[in-house]
């Protein structure tokens, strides 16, 4: 599923509307997510989930000029894990936010990284 809405996607969408294709798809496949993270034996799930992720930021990243040094390294491993558990916290929420809050929360915190980072240099 998340191989379709971001590798599928990443040459036709922008990366907001990629990450709100992300979230809305997790909204929508919501039980499938929560039992095959909650009977995590099989499948890492936040593996997977993390590594389709780490496609789009590794484009992200190459968009903005950023070359691929250990800096960048170190944003896209974390970013990614901490999207996908974002995501997986908005799953399991007695209170889920909806798929376009969250979407648009990550990509304010993806607009702020980015912005501070081109500021530093």
């Amino acid at each position: 599923m998340m191989e379709a809405d971001v590798e599928s996607n990443i040459d036709r969408l922008d990366r907001e509307e990629i990450i709100a294709q992300v979230f809305y798809s997790a909204e929508l496949n919501r039980d499938f997510y929560k039992s095959v993270y909650s009977s995590q034996k099989e499948i890492d799930v936040i593996g997977e989930i993390s590594r389709h992720i780490a496609v789009l930021l590794r484009k992200i990243i190459k968009e903005e000029g950023m070359t691929d040094n250990h800096k960048a390294s170190d944003f896209v491993t974390v970013f990614r894990i901490g999207l996908t558990y974002t995501m997986i916290d908005n799953l399991f929420s007695h209170h889920p936010l909806d798929y376009d809050v969250i979407a648009d929360r990550v990509n304010s915190a993806l607009h702020f990284t980015l912005s501070n980072h081109t500021s530093e240099e």
